[in-house]
């Protein structure tokens, strides 16, 4: 990333940081999100797939806030999920971070669960992370494709020892580069047997098969994840540690028609695919690692 580009997203960051600032005083009180979440629990609400790979905050030149999140996964008929912000890749602002976090909380009203997007900065400035770290935080994403992530470097066995301490999950990027292609991961996923963690988008298939059936603390989300793979992975037996996930809202920026529509298409092929599977790979898997 030039040093350009980088200025220019730290100023966007800069702009919504600004604007988002003011969106908090908009949200319920604590009292009035207890009777929501009170109100909601004795209607018997529908309960819809659990996303365990969905995102907000700055992302290049656009800023995505939770209620333009929570609305397109309401649409989709999604009604919870597990997200992380795309903000910390421009920002190692704590104050900024716990912001967004306590927004996103309220206005699901709960249903929204927190991995805490870890960088080389943000290790750097807090060696335990406490500095970023709450209760409601279950666990830590790492991204190779966004920052060099070597498995055996000392920033990686930190945020794995930090997990392990923590009883965090942590999930891992794979894929379209093989500096962050599943099977770099095998040693780390053994050693830390431990930590629950996900190999977010399942790539390559081959050697996300092959952690998964070495590794019993791994699982694989589904976010862009082709169908066909998705068969093989059911029929190999690995229902039982298949999470569903959509990166949400990443997939509208490629699409020529609307997200939700998108979403609902995934969910209604994948619980095909998925058959009697459907119930652990849409909810029960993900409680597993978030319980």
């Amino acid at each position: 990333m030039s040093m350009n580009t980088l200025g220019n997203r730290k100023a966007h960051h800069a702009a919504s940081k600004s604007a988002y600032s003011g969106m908090l005083n908009l949200l319920p009180s604590p009292s009035v999100n207890s009777s929501l979440q009170n109100k909601a629990a004795s209607e018997n609400a529908t309960i819809g797939p659990f996303d365990v790979h969905v995102h907000m905050g700055q992302y290049f030149d656009d800023y995505y806030t939770p209620p333009r999140i929570l609305r397109t996964l309401r649409l989709a008929g999604i009604t919870h999920f597990a997200y992380s912000s795309t903000s910390n890749i421009v920002t190692d602002d704590a104050a900024f971070m716990r912001e967004e976090r306590d927004a996103m909380h309220e206005l699901s009203e709960g249903r929204a669960v927190p991995f805490l997007w870890a960088t080389h900065s943000m290790l750097q400035k807090s060696r335990d992370l406490s500095l970023y770290l709450d209760d409601k935080i279950k666990g830590l994403k790492i991204h190779g494709g966004s920052e060099k992530w070597n498995p055996s470097s000392r920033l990686m066995q930190r945020a794995f020892d930090i997990a392990s301490e923590r009883n965090l999950a942590i999930m891992l990027h794979t894929g379209e580069k093989d500096n962050c292609f599943a099977g770099i991961y095998k040693g780390v996923c053994q050693k830390y047997s431990t930590v629950k963690i996900i190999l977010a988008h399942g790539r390559p298939i081959d050697q996300t098969m092959e952690i998964l059936k070495n590794c019993l603390n791994a699982f694989v989300d589904t976010a862009f994840m082709q169908h066909e793979h998705l068969e093989l992975l059911v029929k190999a037996g690995f229902a039982d540690r298949i999470l569903f996930g959509t990166d949400t809202p990443i997939p509208g920026r490629h699409l020529k028609s609307s997200l939700p529509r998108y979403l609902r298409s995934r969910i209604s092929t994948s619980s095909k695919i998925a058959g009697d599977s459907w119930k652990e790979m849409s909810w029960q898997n993900a409680q597993r690692i978030f319980n």
